[in-house]
């Protein structure tokens, strides 16, 4: 058996009272871990551990100036902002346990990276329980409303903006009918009709009544704190309002170097939208009021308060995940009521002499509600899904299935690696292992494009595992040879077959509710707009005192969302993820990733654990950044646990991506001086590999042993972002 076998899912034994019973193939469950000899981990702290909130000390050099990772033997927490971290290790530092640790740090991240996740999105997480040697896969991804109206209604948004004339030039930049949702970021996601469900209050909720050790209304504290008493604006949330930095054109050469211009929607795809600062919702708390141009943002370390958003937690602090689902309490009303008002106007007309800096609302750009109802809030519910698992490289890994493809993309591209011998390149900024890196996600892009969409509408599981298999991936690393593809071939997708929903059963523990108490394109070889934005979206992984540990990646789409806030949250613009084919809304019958009701649209996030070759616990981790998530994913894992670099290091280093259907390098990095040769050694021309702005937002934990055995963990957080990792 080839090493990057695929491990089968065991199914443990579990009480009634803790999961619902389940049935059929494509049902969740937990998965054991590989028996090795390293005996079960106790439930109770490993010898040596402590309780100290005094004891948690922050990463060296973050945010921003991170070299080498923390370590310690206690505890651990990594995100992307280091306020969150700090909130969640001081939950770990005074007994909580993993999942406790996850919600303080949500809390925080919705509250000073609004522009990336919050309460008004959704989560996928990746749980390891200690006394079971279980792993359990939790996803809370924000769905569609059930009403739909016929696909057209999605693509609404495209129909009615079709002006490139002022002043709707001004915001929007003027679209074809019938254009694709996904070839279009930043124009069809500011609408309200992008807005999903959101999901990550039910997921942290579910997750918490499995494994919590501290009340839920214990865990909301410094996140309210940070609302009412201002949180500062960082250099990271700067520029993605306002780039001050140079942009970089398709070789990698700064353009208006040392300018500075305003953050547009997609800012590194081909379509532009509105300066976000030009959005009401989005200047009110977070823009200059004095910039006449209505374009930048506060002055970084300016301190910003959001108290509506300090009500919205603490009614959801004291009554759970009702007081933000329940449709007669006020968050979901607040949601309902500001999505079915229609699109957000923007700002088009500067203030005249002797008008406030902001003026009132000039135009309006095509106003398309929401199809949301309060009831579609009643219906969602958090889902245990079963685990995607295999080995690669010696080391087994766990990550999300379906509707994820980042998992997909992952486990694909390590096992074309692994059979092309990568272990044995050594490093992660040569020739060799960026081109069969570049090439493997190349065609990773195709087959997840063709196969991976919400499981419950059609055979994806079926045809997934097909081409996970080993003889698809032994056929597939075959076909990459010492040329680059000009359009990377599919591999064996299978047909597709439609499934009835409602007859899909994943595994699902307890309800949602607390009480009040406590056509899809299978190759590209040229360049389009991106389907995903590149740099979205917060990563976190915690270990904790008991030796649980939990990878959690959440968001709200594209950064900044649909640029519309209620409750003080700002919203997803999750429905732009859905399918749509060149020039007309897809088939909703046919499309793998179609839009449907109730349905939710695939996603790259995948967080991720792995287990070395004796079943301990080895790697904790995942990343932001859009649809390359799992190529950075990818990175960091060969950098930390194939070529043995530190895992600040491996976060640190160039990204490489294949997601966009061609080769792609991290503008301004090490890898950028490399596309000359790559064109010349491997037959890249200039549309198949170019340079670009690739952000990601890793962070992880790695995990060693000291000459006695005992477990050593190391914390990381990638230095493009806000984020710090900290421990004891």
């Amino acid at each position: 058996m080839h090493p990057s076998r695929i491990i089968p899912t065991v199914l443990l034994a579990v009480t009634a009272a803790t999961l619902s019973a389940c049935g059929g193939g494509s049902s969740g469950g937990f998965a054991a871990l590989p028996i090795g000899s390293a005996p079960p981990p106790p439930s109770a702290p490993p010898p040596g551990a402590r309780f100290d909130p005094a004891l948690c000390v922050q990463q060296a050099g973050t945010p921003h100036g991170q070299t080498a990772g923390i370590s310690g033997t206690s505890l651990m927490v990594t995100s992307a902002h280091y306020e969150a971290s700090k909130a969640g290790c001081k939950v770990l530092a005074t007994g909580g346990s993993a999942i406790d640790a996850a919600i303080a740090v949500q809390a925080v991240l919705g509250t000073a990276e609004p522009f990336a996740s919050g309460l008004g999105g959704g989560t996928l997480i990746t749980y390891y329980d200690a006394a079971t040697r279980a792993v359990r896969t939790f996803d809370g991804l924000s769905a569609a409303p059930a009403a739909t109206g016929g696909a057209a209604t999605l693509y609404q948004a495209v129909a009615q903006d079709v002006s490139s004339a002022a002043p709707y030039n001004v915001c929007k930049s003027g679209l074809a009918a019938g254009a694709s949702i996904s070839s279009q970021q930043g124009n069809t996601n500011i609408s309200a009709r992008a807005v999903g469900i959101p999901g990550t209050v039910a997921v942290l909720d579910l997750v918490h009544r499995a494994y919590g050790r501290k009340a839920w209304n214990a865990l909301w504290d410094d996140a309210i704190a940070l609302a009412e008493n201002g949180f500062p604006m960082t250099r990271y949330m700067y520029s993605t309002l306002y780039a001050d930095s140079a942009e970089f054109d398709d070789d990698g050469n700064p353009v208006d170097a040392g300018s500075g211009v305003p953050a547009w929607v997609n800012s590194a795809g081909t379509v532009r939208g509105a300066a976000r600062c030009k959005y009401p919702d989005i200047a009110k708390r977070y823009c200059d009021p004095a910039d006449a141009t209505m374009q930048k943002p506060l002055p970084i370390g300016t301190l910003i308060k959001n108290p509506e958003l300090a009500q919205t937690m603490k009614l959801v602090r004291d009554g759970g995940s009702a007081a933000f689902y329940d449709p007669a309490r006020p968050t979901v009303q607040a949601i309902v009521q500001r999505t079915t008002a229609g699109s957000l106007p923007c700002r088009s007309v500067l203030p005249t002499a002797g008008t406030p800096a902001r003026p009132a609302v000039a135009t309006t750009i095509a106003s398309i509600p929401s199809l949301m109802q309060p009831t579609d809030f009643a219906a969602y519910q958090a889902v245990e899904r079963k685990p995607l698992v295999g080995t690669r490289f010696g080391t087994t890994i766990y990550t999300q299935p379906a509707p994820s493809f980042g998992g997909f993309v992952t486990l694909y591209s390590l096992g074309i690696l692994e059979r092309k011998k990568l272990q044995d390149e050594k490093a992660l900024d040569t020739p060799r292992f960026v081109y069969y890196a570049a090439e493997a996600s190349r065609l990773a892009n195709v087959d997840r494009r063709a196969v991976i969409g919400d499981p419950a509408w059609s055979n994806v599981n079926a045809r997934a595992s097909v081409l996970l298999g080993e003889a698809e991936l032994d056929r597939r690393a075959a076909q990459i040879g010492d040329k680059a593809f000009d359009t990377a071939p599919a591999g064996n997708i299978g047909s597709f077959v439609a499934a009835d929903p409602a007859g899909y059963d994943t595994m699902t523990a307890l309800g949602k509710g607390r009480a009040a108490a406590p056509a899809t394109r299978l190759a590209q070889a040229r360049p389009t707009a991106r389907d995903e934005d590149w740099n979205t979206t917060s990563n976190v992984a915690v270990v904790d005192g008991y030796g649980n540990a939990l990878s959690m990646t959440t968001t709200i789409n594209t950064h900044w969302g649909a640029h519309m806030e209620a409750a003080g949250i700002m919203l997803n613009d999750v429905m732009s993820n859905f399918s749509a084919g060149s020039s007309a809304p897809p088939s909703t019958g046919s499309d793998v990733n179609g839009y449907q009701g109730t349905k939710r649209p695939r996603t790259s996030i995948a967080p991720a654990i792995a287990f070395d070759a004796e079943g301990r616990l080895r790697l904790v981790w995942g990343s932001a950044g859009g649809g390359p998530i799992p190529d950075y994913i990818v990175k960091s894992f060969m950098g930390h646990v194939v070529y043995g670099l530190d895992l600040q290091t491996a976060i640190n280093a160039p990204n490489f991506t294949g997601q966009n259907g061609v080769a792609e390098l991290e503008a301004g990095s090490a890898l950028a001086p490399l596309a000359d040769s790559l064109r010349a050694s491997y037959g890249y021309d200039t549309d198949t590999l170019r340079v670009t702005g690739l952000l990601s937002g890793l962070s992880g934990i790695a995990v060693t042993r000291d000459a006695n055995g005992r477990a050593v963990y190391s914390g990381a957080a990638d230095n493009r972002r806000s984020g710090a990792a900290f421990g004891y």
